[in-house]
């Protein structure tokens, strides 16, 4: 292999672009003060041939080395791709290599310090010498320095080298230029912060503006202008404009001709009257659940609900507002309407004939499936006055004939005569023990055959997230005495109850991200 000499008294600084001919090889080795250096006065040596790969991949590497001192900081992985991938670095004795958890070692060598890269990326073999008509720039010429003669060269270099201001201490001939580069990792991107931080700028500008009823305001296509939304709400043009720019900036609004209209999101999820209106749970984050959140790292140091009392309230439901109890339903069917829709999609209810929602809330599961299953019944189970409100929302579906109610404590007793049983959005409300025992109870009155269906937000059994999961479980902290569980727990406790053939189907929803299914043999 034919090698090309370059000779630096103080730096060299290894390729980090470099043009690429029709061989598939490197001829032009550009020199910019790139990432990549050495640091020694000595001969180095560069083939010819150098793979594009290798310079890729020197790049990133940072190697600075001064006389005498043992200053390299190479990782593991820079180690393992120099002994894979072919160079072979050879060191004067007077110099140490040192890498991140590993022993020193010393590199004996003449005292040339050089490097050989061996062309492994390509199979046709280096020629010897360059095509014509092609370069390879000199570490000097980029540097500015002329090709002069060799005696005029080294009075250069004795002038360069000579003290200067700014000179490394203890180091009289080295400018404070040539200073060895020092590996410096790069600090990781604040803005991730920045959005964690200001969260709540955004839900606030949504609540805001559902409270103004602004997107009620914009259905069926309507727009608006800035002094249009100032005269209706009687706000001064600059909050108005402020509110409008906001919301468009979250993908609540579009603008075109200087008017404002929903986007599809709104229009479908934000528009009082609409099938799947979801404007109740947003409601009831921004009066309820925002102020017990203001107290977190209270409910943290005492392990005990801020949105309520336990010292003075049984549960969260006694002695509550009525007006914010019947924010909570709302919110609740809001939330349970979509998520329930997805439900159905996911798993397969067209073997089961009669469900059973255990703790159904306001019916909107059992509602959805009815309407995706055409031969399926169901029944809300739930408290008297919670089971009053299903009764509503199930006359308000026109399904009074297929979905029925009954009144009970699902701790006490579940009804019989159904084959598949429903726990949506309930095991995470209570404690381990509870969850046990209320899966006891619905092995006890599902039928050979029968199923029961956990769907919730699942914390992955390693219990890193999902996000949602993982602060769902948190707002549990807040509102109740449980937290969000994980498949491999729901699993176990199926198991122990006496289901058997418990799988776990995903899929994506905004009160749910997966459903745990077991099986009554």
């Amino acid at each position: 292999m034919n090698w090309h000499f370059y000779r630096s008294s103080s730096l060299l600084t290894i390729a980090s672009a470099a043009r690429e001919e029709a061989d598939g090889r490197l001829w032009e080795a550009e020199m910019p003060r790139a990432e990549t250096r050495i640091h020694h006065p000595s001969s180095v040596r560069l083939p010819w041939s150098v793979p594009k790969t290798t310079v890729a991949a020197l790049k990133t590497w940072q190697l600075s080395v001064s006389r005498g001192r043992a200053i390299a900081d190479l990782s593991p992985e820079l180690l393992r791709d120099i002994r894979t991938t072919g160079p072979i670095l050879r060191r004067s004795p007077r110099l140490t290599l040192f890498a991140p958890s590993a022993r020193p070692c010393e590199h004996k060598a003449a005292a040339a310090c050089w490097w050989t890269i061996r062309s492994a990326a390509f199979s046709k073999p280096a020629p010897s010498r360059p095509p014509r008509g092609s370069k390879l720039r000199t570490n000097r010429q980029h540097f500015g320095e002329s090709a002069m003669p060799n005696h005029q060269r080294s009075a250069t270099r004795t002038t360069t080298l000579a003290h200067q201001p700014g000179s490394i201490p203890g180091e009289t001939g080295l400018r404070a230029a040539d200073r060895p580069i020092v590996t410096k990792q790069e600090l990781p991107s604040a803005v991730p912060l920045m959005a964690l931080s200001t969260g709540f700028w955004a839900f606030k500008t949504l609540a805001a503006a559902h409270e103004l009823d602004l997107f009620s305001r914009l259905a069926s296509g309507a727009a608006i202008t800035v002094a249009g939304l100032a005269e209706a709400l009687g706000l001064h043009q600059r909050p108005a404009e402020m509110l409008l720019t906001g919301c468009a900036a979250l993908g609540l609004l579009e603008k075109t001709d200087g008017r404002y209209r929903n986007t599809p999101l709104s229009e479908t999820y934000l528009v009082k009257g609409k099938p799947y209106y979801f404007g109740g749970f947003v409601q009831m984050a921004d009066k309820r659940l925002y102020a017990g959140w203001g107290r977190l790292a209270e409910a943290l140091r005492t392990n005990r609900p801020t949105t309520w009392d336990p010292a003075v309230q049984s549960s969260m439901f006694e002695g509550e507002d009525p007006t914010m109890l019947a924010l909570f339903w709302e919110a609740m069917h809001s939330l349970s309407t979509m998520t329930a829709r997805k439900l159905g999609e996911a798993v397969d209810l067209s073997h089961f004939r009669r469900l059973l929602d255990i703790g159904g809330g306001s019916g909107a599961y059992d509602i959805e499936l009815c309407k995706q299953y055409g031969a399926l019944r169901a029944t809300v189970f739930d408290l008297p006055h919670v089971a009053a409100i299903a009764a509503g929302k199930i006359a308000e579906a026109g399904l009074t004939d297929r979905i029925e109610t009954a009144d009970g404590n699902f701790f006490e007793q579940l009804p019989g005569d159904h084959d598949v049983h429903l726990l949506s959005m309930i095991m995470h409300d209570w404690d381990e023990a509870k969850n046990r025992a209320l899966l006891r109870r619905s092995f006890e009155a599902l039928p050979s055959g029968g199923a029961v269906v956990i769907s919730e937000l699942l914390v992955n059994d390693e219990k890193t997230g999902p996000a949602p999961a993982a602060l769902m479980s948190l707002n549990m902290l807040i509102e109740t005495e449980g937290r969000n569980y994980t498949p491999a727990e729901y699993s176990a406790w199926l198991e122990e109850a006496g289901f058997r053939h418990v799988e776990t189907v995903w899929f994506d929803a905004p009160a749910a991200n997966g459903a745990v299914i077991g099986r009554k043999p």
